[in-house]
């Protein structure tokens, strides 16, 4: 479970995906990717099949992610085991990973945070890596537009998600959102 959780926050994998992940098998250099020259971030690249079966990549860039990764390889019955107990479904995995947290009170009415908040912080990490500040959600200020879309094009890529407006639900709303909408006129 620990392990599990170390994944979510130093890739930002959801909770489904850190269960399944194969410390071994989803990790591959760049050149096995397929993606293109320009977009080499790293050496090595964590692949994950996300919601809808899309697969994204993941740049392994720094020390924890490392760090992760080779801890959670310690703990794999085999190169091609998944951080779930074999023996158990998927559903019953996952009921373990919450029926933990819920034990040491990691909950939303216990202490106020989830498991799930270790990938929204990873995704905060990298807003705040490009822009040089916190997101709006962590009360930063506003960053110049082109930083605020670079970055918010990087987290969206990063959680799988196809849409730039989905970077919102990490990050909250652009300063320039929000004071449109406080200047919007009544309807």
């Amino acid at each position: 479970v620990a392990a599990s959780l170390r994944l979510m926050d130093a890739l930002g994998l959801r909770r489904k995906e850190s269960v399944m992940h194969q410390p071994f098998a989803h990790v591959c250099p760049f050149d096995a990717t397929g993606l293109a020259e320009d977009q080499k971030r790293a050496d090595d690249y964590v692949w994950v099949k996300g919601k809808g079966g899309r697969v994204r990549w993941i740049a392994v860039e720094t020390e924890p992610q490392r760090a992760a990764i080779a801890h959670a390889r310690t703990l794999v019955n085999s190169r091609d085991g998944h951080m779930g107990n074999p023996a158990h479904s998927l559903k019953r995995n996952l009921r373990r990973l919450d029926y933990a947290l819920e034990k040491f009170g990691f909950t939303r009415a216990e202490r106020g945070v989830t498991g799930h908040g270790l990938r929204h912080g990873h995704l905060q990490g990298l807003y705040e890596a490009v822009t040089g500040g916190p997101p709006p959600v962590r009360g930063g200020g506003a960053a110049a537009p082109d930083l605020e879309r670079a970055a918010r094009l990087i987290v969206s890529a990063q959680a799988g998600h196809a849409r730039l407006r989905a970077a919102g639900a990490y990050l909250g709303q652009p300063v320039v959102m929000r004071s449109k909408a406080r200047k919007a006129p009544p309807s």
